[in-house]
């Protein structure tokens, strides 16, 4: 017969790998919430398992929720939620680029919904751009660190910070065009890469644009983010073709 300290030990592996599978199975259920865009479920399944990666993941729920938020307090806050997730996951792991990405999303997301005064002040944009660059250092050729880039580039510039932050829209239109090659049916950088590139107001970046949305609007969603980002890119070309005053009101309306 088994000693009672190997059958101690059984027990133990036992309970061990029983809690390890119910963690796998909090996250497999977090990140079925978030394809359901069930962000709330998403967020607690997440907590729950307490992974870097699945705090990251309730930071990418969190960014959703706010993305799409119309009340700026409301927004402010849920994006301050996914910030205090994302930097969860990195001191768990600070070799997970998604976690430097969803903390940066959720600054520039933060910082959209201020005042220009609050905006400068907050000095959220720097603290984005230090978390994009990470992000970056760790997989320069994440599709969305380089739009999530291009995107930091051409709004900062475009909302009078290039000479205090650096911001350079051309290089912004590089970052796009590189995400864009390397994710090319992705809607929501196509959509992106479109409401970027046209409310910097270059022609020469135009056709760019247009044929971004006319990707994102292609598109298969697989998630509700991605519907829900089809929506608005259906809502765009519609301001487009009603001309350059609609135009610019839907992109005035976005974060």
């Amino acid at each position: 017969m088994p000693s009672a300290s190997f059958a101690r030990l059984c027990m133990a592996a036992a309970l061990l790998g029983a809690a390890a599978q119910a963690r796998a199975d909090d996250a497999d259920a977090a990140y079925a919430a978030y394809v359901a865009g069930a962000y709330g479920d998403a967020v607690d399944l997440a907590k729950h398992d307490g992974s870097a990666a699945s705090f990251a993941l309730a930071a990418r729920s969190l960014n959703a929720v706010a993305y799409f938020e119309t009340e700026k307090k409301t927004a402010r806050r849920r994006a301050d939620q996914a910030i205090d997730m994302a930097e969860l996951a990195t001191a768990l792991d600070p070799d997970l680029p998604e976690a430097h990405l969803q903390a940066a999303i959720g600054m520039a997301l933060k910082g959209a919904r201020l005042s220009p005064f609050r905006a400068f002040f907050s000095g959220l944009a720097g603290k984005a751009r230090e978390r994009i660059d990470a992000a970056l250092s760790l997989d320069p050729e994440n599709p969305w660190a380089l739009s999530t880039s291009a995107a930091w580039r051409i709004e900062v510039a475009r909302r009078g910070g290039a000479s205090l932050y650096g911001a350079d829209p051309v290089k912004g239109h590089e970052e796009f065009m590189a995400a864009r090659a390397l994710a090319p049916e992705n809607i929501a950088i196509a959509y992106e890469c479109a409401l970027r590139l046209l409310a910097d107001g270059r022609a020469e970046w135009r056709a760019d644009a247009l044929a971004a949305l006319e990707t994102a609007l292609a598109g298969a969603p697989e998630t509700q983010f991605e519907r829900d980002v089809q929506s608005l890119a259906r809502n765009f070309k519609t301001a487009i073709a009603n001309g350059r005053d609609a135009e610019a009101a839907f992109i005035a309306a976005q974060p």
